[in-house]
């Protein structure tokens, strides 16, 4: 399995916490359950089985992905809601989450009072941190340009990047014993490479959503659960009067 996919989201994290504002960064299916006393995966190779499994996912017009991962020996955790059209509504964290909405390029955002405390204190003093982070907390930010573009792209990369959720790819998968995934019957397959163990849990029933992917043994562990598949993503953006236009606090903002 390959990890670009978190990376670039615990990049653009990283690259929003350092820079803000201050510089800038680089469904319902058909069924394929048994017939008979049989299923059509036991017809199939590993590799088929993951090649239907990452289809799937592609095709997929939504879903919501819950679960944690290390980059760089930081944890990262998420919890987002997601479909074909790069829109979201969610929480990704390093130290601490931040909730995100997203439709289209309409970005807005809102973090803990430590987030937005670290991001100013790289650019300001501390009396001007203090003062940035009294006007920011507890408020929905509209970001400008910049930082909707890195912080956004961690919505896009998402669905752009989602075929590197592949298991196929990286070995030579094996199929374990049958289990399941919140009560869902799945086929469980796994991967054993010099640097760890990647094990993926595709449905059973329904069309072969992935469920989960989980990475064990190496230096950048990861559990995603995969659920909501087809359901609509709420983007309603935060009442009018809970969002802060920082354009208005400060000219530089505006890029």
């Amino acid at each position: 399995m390959k990890h670009s996919i978190t990376n670039r989201i615990a990049a653009a994290l990283l690259c929003a916490a350092t820079s803000v504002f201050v510089v800038g960064c680089g469904a319902d299916g058909e069924e394929t359950g048994a017939s008979g006393n049989g299923h059509p995966f036991d017809t199939l190779t590993p590799e088929q089985i993951d090649s239907q499994a990452r289809a799937a996912l592609k095709s997929a017009p939504s879903m919501r992905w819950t679960g944690e991962f290390n980059s760089d020996g930081r944890q990262v955790e998420v919890d987002v809601a997601a479909d074909e059209h790069g829109s979201c509504n969610g929480t990704f964290g390093l130290d601490s989450p931040m909730h995100i909405i997203k439709k289209g390029s309409l970005v807005h955002v809102k973090a803990e009072e430590e987030y937005w405390r670290t991001s100013f204190s790289r650019g300001m003093s501390p009396e001007q941190t203090e003062e940035m982070v009294a006007q920011f907390k507890g408020r929905w930010i509209k970001p400008p340009k910049l930082m909707s573009r890195t912080l956004g792209s961690m919505c896009d990369v998402f669905h752009t990047q989602i075929e590197d959720l592949s298991l196929a790819s990286d070995g030579n998968p094996t199929r374990e014993d049958d289990a399941t995934v919140d009560g869902q019957p799945v086929a469980v397959l796994t991967d054993s490479t010099t640097t760890g163990t990647t094990t993926i849990y595709v449905a059973k029933k329904g069309k072969p959503y992935p469920l989960r992917i989980t990475v064990t043994g190496g230096d950048e562990p990861l559990d995603v659960t995969f659920t909501d598949y087809g359901k609509p993503v709420d983007t309603t953006p935060p009442p009018a009067d809970q969002i802060l236009d920082p354009t208005t606090l400060r000219p530089e903002f505006s890029r």
